[in-house]
């Protein structure tokens, strides 16, 4: 294989319609088979990494569904594809098939945290290395997908963070209300590799391809500075396939918990996990024992709580915030009515979020038309509403009169700054007129809307 020339087919590289749908039943095989045998591996994916529908379709999910960002080599899609795609896939096809393709290193980029001096570290490969990345991830995939419990949403196909919080309030209502919200300290930089290899061959034990994803783990990163740095232990946050590879790593910790014959189940408790964010959800006290039982769990998987935000509390007596929304417990307004409900709504952090990239937004732009700040407002409230809206789960209806309210003014406070006498009579009323002459979202019906054709 290693002398095999290669070429990338030009009717497939015009047609990425049809390279998706052969994936996608390659991919349905693949799951069925490792549904239907639990003990199950797989030895032969390298040959299918190199072929031409696998890194044309790797290609075009990479560019429409992550960062756009670029690595340590300077490239980016532009001009990569300004100097020809095809040269460029025939490269990586030419590397693969030869067993000389080497990944480079990681670009390290600080995004500062709301506590001043602390940041997170996000790990960008070069676009080079994503495809690959990608490529790997759509055929291993399935493996593990036919294992995963149904307590993990986060980076898994048809499953996130809408489906996490209809659990969690599902949980409430079946009493399960005193909760253990943990938080994993760093826990993308402290996976252990060796650890991490031992789950990965229960599955795989291709050489190639667990050879690519050890070249992808102890890459060295590029600080900042321009001062390369080992990597010893962790995924690069920002890596394609980094969340796959932590959510195999914590499906360890998703079985314990499951486990029908454990000490989670027999105290009745549920799990509900986003990636590295999982709360444990009891009828009763959580015991000093299941406390003592989930520290060991940890140290022997060699991650780290952080004691500081990991904290137990019962929904009925205290707010929980989990995955940017509020849960609360409140009386009904109806007279009638004595009972509590849980009420489900935006945090008042992810609120405040919305305004600070409003006010960024508004403060920036000041010499904008007004067709272009209503078209970037709009791009930013489809995206808060597309999210945070949850047909007969969330109550958004308060947070959206204060957003209008605070729009209203941030936009009569921009027209001011501009000046002009053609919007005197638009700043009166400067949200409704926008959303009347300009197309502005009416935030208020296109949250009715969408929630009406959810609940259909």
């Amino acid at each position: 294989m290693k002398n095999r020339t290669t070429s990338i087919d030009d009717h497939l590289l015009a047609s990425p319609s049809q390279c998706e749908e052969r994936i996608r039943v390659f991919q349905r095989k693949l799951y069925i088979r490792a549904k239907q045998d639990k003990s199950f591996k797989a030895f032969s994916l390298y040959g299918k990494l190199c072929e031409d529908i696998t890194l044309i379709e790797a290609y075009r999910r990479v560019k429409s569904n992550y960062s756009k960002g670029v690595g340590v080599d300077g490239q980016s899609f532009e001009d990569i594809e300004k100097q020809g795609l095809k040269p460029f896939l025939e490269a990586i096809q030419q590397d693969l098939v030869q067993g000389i393709y080497k990944s480079k290193a990681v670009k390290q980029v600080l995004i500062p945290k709301e506590k001043k001096g602390d940041f997170r570290k996000l790990g960008i490969p070069t676009i080079r290395d994503r495809v690959v990345q990608m490529a790997v991830k759509l055929l291993i995939e399935p493996l593990w997908e036919s294992e995963f419990c149904k307590t993990s949403y986060g980076f898994r196909p048809k499953r996130g963070a809408k489906q996490a919080i209809k659990q969690v309030k599902q949980n409430i209502y079946d009493g399960h209300q005193f909760v253990y919200d943990a938080d994993l300290s760093k826990y993308f930089d402290t996976i252990p590799h060796n650890k991490l290899f031992v789950l990965l061959k229960k599955r795989l034990v291709d050489k190639g391809i667990l050879s690519l994803i050890h070249q992808w783990l102890t890459a060295p990163v590029r600080l900042p500075n321009g001062k390369l740095l080992a990597s010893t232990a962790g995924s690069p946050q920002g890596g394609v396939i980094s969340p796959l590879l932590s959510n195999i790593y914590l499906h360890a910790f998703d079985e314990i918990v499951n486990d029908p014959k454990g000490k989670f189940a027999r105290a009745n408790i549920r799990m509900v996990r986003y990636a590295d964010d999982f709360l444990l959800m009891g009828k009763w006290y959580f015991s000093k024992d299941i406390l003592h039982y989930i520290d060991r769990i940890m140290d022997n998987m060699g991650l780290t709580l952080n004691k500081e935000k990991t904290k137990l509390l019962h929904s009925c007596r205290s707010s929980l915030f989990f995955l940017g929304f509020e849960f609360r417990n409140i009386k009904s307004k109806f007279g009638w009515n004595t009972k509590n409900y849980t009420n489900v709504r935006p945090s008042m952090k992810s609120r405040s979020k919305l305004f600070t990239q409003l006010r960024e937004l508004l403060s920036k732009r000041r010499h904008w038309r007004i067709e272009w700040i209503v078209w970037k407002v709009n791009e930013l409230l489809i995206g808060w509403l597309n999210y945070f809206s949850i047909s007969k789960v969330t109550h958004i209806w308060e947070t959206i009169k204060i957003i209008k309210k605070h729009l209203d003014y941030k936009l009569f406070k921009w027209m001011k700054s501009k000046g002009r006498k053609a919007h005197r009579k638009l700043r009166q009323r400067p949200y409704a007129n926008l959303v009347h002459f300009y197309g502005l979202l009416d935030i208020e019906k296109y949250a009715r809307l969408k929630t009406h054709a959810k609940a259909q």
